[in-house]
Parts: C-alpha cells; structure tokens; sequence
C-alpha cells in the first residue's frame, strides 16, 4: 500500500467513528408525546443519511453542469441520488409508529395501517434491514427501527407486554438478547 492511502485511511476511520459517535449520542431515548400517545421520531442516523443525500445530489448536479463528466451517465447518477434523498423524505413524513396503554400502530409508506393490541403480542424478531418486529401468531409484523428516537422506552414496553408462559422451546422467547441493549440504555 502506498503512503497516500494509509493517510487516507488514517484520516476517514477516526472521523467515521467520530460521525457514529456523535449520532449515538445524539439519539434521544424517550419518545414523544401527544395526548396518551407516544411516537417514535426519525434519529439522527437518518437524518445524517437525507443530509448527505441532499449534499450529493447538490455536489453532482454541478459537477454535471459544469461539464466535468459525460451528461447522461451523470444525470443518472444524479437523479439516482436525487430519487433516493426525495424517498427518505416522504419516508420520514408518512410513516409513523405511535402506541399507548392499550396497543400499538404504524403507518406504513404506502398509507397503511397496522394496528396490534398489546394483549395480542406473541412473537418478536430482526427481519434482514436490521429492523425488529412484533407480531401476533396470526397478524402481519409490525417492523420498528431500532435507530429511531424513542425506541427504548418501546422496547421496555414490548418486553413487558410479552408472554413470558410459552412453551420451553419456542422460538418466541428468544425476545431477551434482541431487547438486551435497549434494556441497557432505556435505565431511568
């Protein structure tokens, strides 16, 4: 390896970790409130993630204008960016999580709306997206981002409205070491 790329390795690491460090910190742990409902909110990895898809699409759209690249491969990169940044927008306003004493809801992308009582819940899970999911044995799964504000109060509330009488092999009760780190966190 060269000079120049051990410098440049040098220098991206610490800052990326210093990025991460700041969202980390940055991510409230409360959720919140409106009337008896409390709401999950986007956290800042996901507005990091707008902000720096707004940055690039800005910074390639001059790069385009300017002539610097071929036009039609980079407005393909550009509206490809663009697209991307215009859907976590519409992401951050349409959806919602929001739940109470009695059961929980989100509202997906596409204006749907899951409802489940907290009498119902039965299963617990991490889908491919690093998303968790509850559900009943039947009903469909209600996805929640663990990098939103807010998710630990959920957390202690789906734990504690788990069933905990489940037969000794099910996989239902493996619920402990998905909601062990926001147990840590969601102290106080």
């Amino acid at each position: 390896m060269s000079v120049d790329v051990l410098t440049k390795i040098a220098l991206f690491v610490p800052a990326f970790m210093a990025v991460t460090a700041l969202c980390v910190c940055l991510q409230r742990r409360r959720a919140r409130r409106h009337g008896e409902w409390r709401y999950l909110t986007p956290g800042p990895y996901f507005w990091l993630g707008l902000f720096a898809g707004l940055l690039i699409t800005a910074v390639a759209t001059l790069v385009v204008a300017g002539g610097r690249v071929e036009r039609s491969s980079g407005l393909l990169f550009t509206s490809a960016f663009a697209g991307i940044t215009l859907f976590l927008a519409i992401q951050a306003m349409v959806e919602q999580v929001r739940w109470n004493d009695q059961r929980i809801e989100r509202r997906t992308i596409l204006g749907r709306t899951i409802s489940l009582g907290w009498y119902e819940l039965a299963r617990i899970g991490v889908d491919w997206s690093s998303y968790l999911w509850i559900s009943s044995f039947d009903g469909p799964r209600l996805r929640i981002s663990t990098y939103d504000n807010g998710f630990d109060e959920l957390a202690l509330m789906i734990r504690d409205h788990l069933p905990s009488d489940l037969p000794p092999a099910s996989p239902e009760l493996g619920h402990e070491p998905m909601l062990a780190q926001a147990r840590a966190r969601g102290r106080g």
